[in-house]
């Protein structure tokens, strides 16, 4: 073999080396590359996530603080004024106590009560009660506000009327539906039923237990 054989021998072999280890180092930079995207991809992930989660964090406190405002408003307003003088009424109904007598007082004007005591002074007379499933169905139908301390709320209810006696035995059982129209004023802080406009008014026996 001559000197020009084994030079066209170590050339070759040595490209092919050469090209072997730049093989290699593509190999190993891409590898590199794709762990460096999975890396820079996991922490845009992580950043979304807690971006999402950050923003339904700040969802859920804006829906909760609104939430509290309409309750804190509708605690406030004159149809829930309303809906707790109808509750002192049933609650003196239900238990006539000196004690939830004169909570009517407070929450009806001199008007307003005298459209109330009659159903409450007919039980008081008759030595009876309201069972405990008495109750009423409130909806309330428009609310206008004709002055800043005044305002004007119209019901349709339907109140369910079963008198006990002392024994607790049924004397009889009415549902009464009825429109009204509750006129409302604000002396001080909290609203009061200052006068009550009767309307329309139907009353049935109750379905027999």
């Amino acid at each position: 073999m001559g000197p020009s054989m084994a030079m066209s021998t170590v050339v070759p072999a040595w490209m092919t080396l050469i090209a072997l280890l730049l093989l290699v180092a593509v190999v190993l930079w891409a590898n590199q590359r794709d762990q460096a995207l999975q890396v820079s991809e996991a922490r845009v992930g992580q950043a979304e996530a807690r971006a999402a989660t950050a923003e339904a964090a700040v969802t859920a406190q804006a829906e909760m603080q609104a939430a509290t405002a309409t309750a804190l408003a509708y605690t406030s307003s004159p149809a829930a004024a309303v809906d707790r003088s109808l509750s002192l009424v049933l609650a003196a109904e239900r238990e006539p106590t000196d004690q939830r007598l004169r909570a009517l007082s407070d929450a009806f004007g001199p008007s307003a009560l005298s459209v109330v005591r009659p159903e409450v002074e007919h039980l008081l007379s008759g030595g009876l009660h309201l069972a405990d499933d008495s109750g009423y169905d409130l909806n309330v139908v428009t609310t206008t506000s004709p002055g800043p301390d005044e305002a004007q709320v119209q019901t349709r209810e339907r109140w369910t009327y079963d008198e006990r006696g002392a024994d607790d035995h049924r004397a009889r059982c009415l549902i009464e539906t009825s429109e009204q129209t509750y006129i409302l004023q604000k002396p001080g802080v909290d609203w009061q039923v200052a006068d009550i406009q009767l309307g329309s008014s139907t009353r049935a026996d109750c379905p027999s237990p």
